[in-house]
């Protein structure tokens, strides 16, 4: 089967899945991200499989070439496709889920199933201080962050901004880049660092997001998102401080901190 045979093949089958899918209220990006998900986990897509151009599929869905852009750049980020600067798009791995999420637990209405949660590593660095460093106590080596974007489902994006003193996670800035994708941080803070979380407590309040935290959740800046703020410890001693930011979404989210056993 030649390349350009190959291409079409797989624009008649999206074409398919995001005929499909057409539901009320569910944006175009999300309905062509869902369309490709869907076809990539029923088998009709395969890894490696080369996609049309974005301004052809654009086309071919009668959708804007921005739209699709917007679509392929969150399957990208999820590992559902690989973009090649001057060569194209193609069909990646898909993505392991997070297991035993433990603040990211967020039921259908419907149905009352769990929604897969996929996590991004976006950022990690040590910073001298932070806002509420107080919270962890001081640190003479300063406090480790870590950023990560979360896809719930595909259906939207929360941010998590995670804080832990330098001098007892240093593990964590040498540790290879995909061994913090989609995985539960808090099995990573015991396993490599000994630190079981035995406790969390936080509270909730609802913010205007800023451009950074916005792009992470693929909004729009100034858009509202509940911020939650969650302190975490091992035997009453603080090891970690997190700002959860949800946008508005039609599902449930689980508030037991500590999370599944």
């Amino acid at each position: 089967m030649s390349a350009g045979t190959s291409q079409a093949a797989q624009a008649i089958t999206i074409r398919k899945y995001f005929h499909r899918l057409v539901q009320p209220g569910l944006s175009k990006h999300a309905q062509l991200r869902q369309s490709v998900i869907q076809a990539v986990e029923d088998g009709e897509l395969m890894p490696d499989e080369k996609l049309p151009p974005e301004r052809e599929l654009g086309v071919l869905l009668g959708i804007s070439l921005g739209t699709t852009q917007k679509a392929l750049s969150g399957l990208a980020t999820d590992g559902y496709v690989i973009r090649k600067q001057g060569i194209g798009t193609f069909i990646g791995q898909p993505k392991s889920s997070i297991q035993k999420s433990w603040h990211y637990r967020f039921t259908e209405l419907e149905t009352g199933r769990h929604l897969p949660v996929y996590a991004h590593l976006l950022d990690r660095s040590t910073v001298a201080t932070f806002t509420y460093a107080d919270q962890l106590g001081p640190d003479p080596q300063g406090y480790i962050r870590i950023d990560r974007s979360i896809s719930v489902d595909d259906r939207f994006r929360c941010h998590s901004e995670l804080y832990l003193p330098a001098s007892r996670f240093q593990p964590l800035l040498s540790l290879p880049r995909e061994q913090l994708e989609n995985v539960n941080l808090k099995e990573i803070l015991e396993a490599e660092c000994g630190y079981p979380t035995t406790e969390a407590k936080g509270g909730a309040r609802l913010v205007q997001l800023d451009g950074r935290i916005a792009r992470s959740m693929q909004v729009e800046k100034g858009s509202w998102a509940l911020r939650i703020d969650i302190l975490a410890k091992t035997l009453e001693q603080p090891i970690s401080y997190q700002k959860m930011f949800v946008p508005p979404a039609d599902c449930n989210l689980d508030m037991d901190f500590i999370g599944p056993r």
